[in-house]
Order: structure tokens, then C-alpha cells, then sequence
């Protein structure tokens, strides 16, 4: 069993997580077309000399974070992570990383704030979108986590944790149409847990009754 972490006493973790939101998103709101200063910087330039070390330093953070993960320090690691995105919030992992912590903690809020940065970051990978689906399917918001496993899948229609999320949510809120009846099939095709593949077989009996009974 994975230990269940403590709850760190991060009284600013919401502000900063919104920060560094905040942060992600004007930096994608820029122009696109590169101005005489960006492509004329001298060597030497002092911005550019401060944001390799400010990169280099929040690596650094990060490396020892994912060291405190893995030892099961989690709150220490989790403040880690948090000083490594305060140095550099493009880090994917430590997003991502730090979500997984929140989420063992039952802290939804921030778990969902922390993988929608990472989502942001990644655009091609599933993983923060099949979380936030996760967190939201846990608290009972069916429709988002709908959403968020429908987006992972985009991503990668053949991620196996989101087929099994999907479906798993498509039973909750009594979604039963020729989208998910494409994805219990495709889980069928690529699941080898025998419980899974049971699950997907009821799943399947069902979709279609209601397939049939509407048409």
C-alpha cells in the first residue's frame, strides 16, 4: 500500500499555485513574432544569464524533490517541488508530481490546479488530463471528469488508465451512446486485469442495451 502523506502546512499553496498559473498563461499570451531585443541579446546578457540559473537551480530543487519522493518524505518533497516551480514554473514533473502528492492528501482543490498547469505544459500527454478526470470522479462531479478522461484520450486514445475512467464515469451519470460503447471496446482490446475485463464486458452489455432501446 502506498503510505498516505501528512498534510504539509502550506498556508500559501493555493496563492502560489495561482501565481504560477497566472505566470503560465501570460507568458503563452505573447506575440509569436520576435522583436530586435529577443534576437539581438549580446553575449553576456545579464536577463538571459539569470534565467539559466534560475533553471538550473529549480533542476536542482526538482532532483531533490523527486529524491524526497521516493523516500516517502512527501511532505518534505512537496515543499520542494513547490520552491522548484517558484524558480522555474515550466517544469512539467514537478506539476505533475506535486499533484500526485495533493491528491494522496485529498486535497482535490490544489490537485486539480497543480495537473492543469501540467496539462498546459504537455500538450500531447494524457496523464494530467486522466487526473483531474480522477479527482473530479472521486468528489461526484461526473460531467467534468467526463470531460477531463475524454481529454486525455484525445491525447492518446489508447491510454488504458482513461478507458478505464471513462467508462468507470460514463456508469455514473448514465452515459450509454456509441462513444463510450468505442471505448469499452477498445479497453477490452488492451486490458489484462481479469477484474478490468470483466467490468468492461458488463459495461459493454449494458451500453448496448441502451444503444438498442434508444434507436
Amino acid at each position: 500500500m502506498t503510505p498516505t502523506p501528512r498534510q504539509p502546512h502550506f498556508g500559501k499553496l493555493r496563492s502560489a499555485l495561482l501565481i504560477a498559473t497566472a505566470a503560465t498563461l501570460l507568458s503563452g499570451c505573447g506575440s509569436t513574432q520576435r522583436t530586435w531585443s529577443e534576437t539581438s541579446k549580446p553575449a553576456g546578457d545579464p536577463v538571459e544569464a539569470y534565467k539559466q540559473r534560475s533553471r538550473a537551480e529549480a533542476m536542482e530543487l526538482f532532483r531533490q524533490a523527486s529524491q524526497l519522493h521516493e523516500a516517502g518524505k512527501f511532505d518534505q518533497a512537496l515543499k520542494k517541488y513547490h520552491e522548484s516551480i517558484e524558480k522555474d514554473n515550466t517544469i512539467f514533473a514537478a506539476w505533475n508530481n506535486m499533484g500526485q502528492l495533493l491528491m494522496a492528501q485529498k486535497n482535490y482543490a490544489d490537485a486539480v490546479a497543480a495537473y492543469k498547469i501540467a496539462s498546459d505544459l504537455q500538450l500531447n500527454d494524457p496523464r494530467p488530463d486522466y487526473n483531474i478526470g480522477l479527482a473530479y470522479q472521486k468528489i461526484g462531479w461526473g460531467d467534468e471528469s467526463y470531460t477531463h478522461f475524454q481529454r486525455s484520450l484525445d491525447r492518446d486514445p489508447n491510454y488504458l488508465p482513461s478507458l478505464r475512467g471513462i467508462v468507470r464515469t460514463a456508469e455514473m451519470i448514465g452515459i450509454g451512446d456509441q462513444n463510450v460503447l468505442n471505448h469499452i471496446r477498445n479497453g477490452q482490446l488492451r486490458e489484462s486485469d481479469a477484474q478490468w475485463r470483466e467490468y468492461f464486458d458488463r459495461q459493454r452489455f449494458r451500453v448496448e442495451k441502451v444503444i438498442d432501446e434508444s434507436t
